[in-house]
């Protein structure tokens, strides 16, 4: 019915076009009729071609309507589309440190965004002062929402100080790069699919055009430039390590795949689900409108032997089985559990640098698959309430002494509470919900224990 229909149209369009352009002055009337038909059908056109791609733009396949348009959009949303290598940049400042110098630097990204204060990339480059011969680099990726990367500077300042320069980038709509009126990194969990998409690829193409820009720096060695991500920097550095061939290794702190579930799932990204919610998504289709950017349908094992991946055990922002879901996309990475939630990586904040500094130094020297196995204790600190029968609802943090699995099935905590000190003994529910028995010296009472981990 569709090939009758176009056929007929195409039929009409001919007849609107030769009445329009040949049927001469002495048929004046049957020309301006002709002439009106013709921009009428094509007004109708552009209207049924427009209805079209909105309608494949609500079902998920947001790059269908690129054919009509031509391939020059389509690569506005391509991660690997070429960028052109040659691009001004700026060393705005430079202070020599205890043991390296720390440059600022800005250069335009290669994505247009709708935000002028967005498209300018800042970052830090930290070299050794000392060294011999070229030093290998890192590219550094923070996490989300930060005002100041003090974390990440610590980390930076470790590798560094043993050799390795260290670009830490601000990525999209962070910092500096925030738009007025917006808080650094809002943007990002506005809930905006298209938005953030967007910024996937902008994030991308900045770290492409930093590799292109290191490589000219005499400096470093450009064969060897690693990636390191901490939280949503790893999230986006998934999707730059498939891309992009010349990332030597990879370190993903506190990341994951799936995007769409990770949206529908993080504890920080509540006004966000509203938002999408309202707009009528469902994590099906927020799966198929971020599927161009998903790091699952990019990532290969191959990718996975230069990597190291490190997760927390009890993560609820970005949950621990979309952790889970990047390493078997990785195939065969180097893995660290932290049994910790996401923020409990921070009481061990230094042995983590050393460990993530010690990888990266083994595979500089060129160790395929380093072997030592990695040192590190990081407690389990639950913080929340507990309410037992007899002693009433209190706050409560506490520390693991015994788990069951993994996962904390089953589990045995030392409890702090303005009341006194206890034991909780009990099973692991859901949404941060413990149901057991809380344990005294001079009673044992039934108890629930509300909590989320640290």
């Amino acid at each position: 019915m569709r090939s009758v229909l176009a056929a007929g149209w195409l039929v009409l369009a001919m007849l609107a076009f030769w009445l329009a352009y040949w049927a001469g002055d002495e048929a004046a009337t049957l020309s301006r009729a002709g002439m009106a038909l013709y921009a009428l059908l094509l007004t109708l056109s552009l209207v049924v071609a427009v209805r079209g791609w909105l309608n494949a733009s609500r079902r998920g396949a947001s790059c269908l309507w690129l054919l009509a348009l031509g391939t020059a959009l389509c690569h506005a949303q391509d991660l690997r589309a070429p960028l052109d290598p040659v691009f001004p940049s700026r060393l705005l400042s430079s202070i020599r440190r205890d043991g390296y110098i720390e440059y600022r630097v800005e250069f335009p990204s290669a994505f247009a965004s709708r935000f002028p204060a967005n498209n300018t990339v800042r970052a830090w480059w930290l070299v050794p002062a000392e060294r011999v011969g070229r030093a290998p680099t890192v590219v550094l990726l923070h996490s989300l929402g930060i005002r100041r990367p003090e974390l990440e500077m610590g980390l930076a300042r470790e590798l560094v100080r043993h050799g390795i320069a260290v670009l830490l980038m601000t990525l999209p709509y962070h910092m500096q790069r925030t738009p007025p009126g917006y808080g650094s990194g809002d943007l990002i969990l506005a809930g905006d699919v298209a938005l953030l998409r967007e910024a996937t690829v902008q994030a991308t193409w900045d770290v492409r055009r930093a590799f292109d820009w290191l490589q000219r720096q005499p400096e470093i060695d450009p064969e060897r430039i690693a990636l390191v991500g901490v939280s949503l920097g790893a999230i986006l550095g998934s999707t730059v390590l498939a891309v992009e061939p010349r990332v030597h290794t990879a370190v993903l702190i506190l990341g994951g795949a799936d995007l769409a579930h990770v949206l529908w799932e993080s504890v920080l990204a509540i006004r966000a689900r509203a938002r999408l919610r309202r707009d009528g998504y469902t994590l099906e289709r927020l799966r198929a409108e971020l599927a161009p950017v998903e790091p699952l349908n990019l990532l290969t094992p191959e990718h996975g032997a230069k990597t190291f991946v490190i997760g927390a055990r009890f993560d609820i922002v970005v949950p621990t089985e979309d952790t889970e879901k990047l390493i078997r996309a990785l195939g065969n990475p180097k893995v660290f559990w932290l049994n910790t939630g996401h923020f409990g990586g921070g009481l061990v904040q230094r042995p983590l640098f050393r460990m993530v500094r010690q990888y990266l130094q083994a595979r500089f020297e060129g160790q395929a698959n380093p072997s030592n196995a990695p040192r590190l204790f990081a407690p389990t600190v639950r913080i929340g309430a507990i309410y037992s029968a007899g002693r009433d609802f209190r706050l409560a943090l506490g520390t693991d002494f015994w788990r069951s699995d993994k996962n904390g099935t089953l589990f045995v905590v030392g409890v702090l509470t303005p009341r006194g000190g206890s034991l909780f003994a009990g099973v692991r529910l859901r949404l941060g919900f413990s149901a057991g028995a809380e344990i005294t010296p001079k009673r044992t009472y039934g108890a629930v224990f509300w909590h989320f981990v640290l």
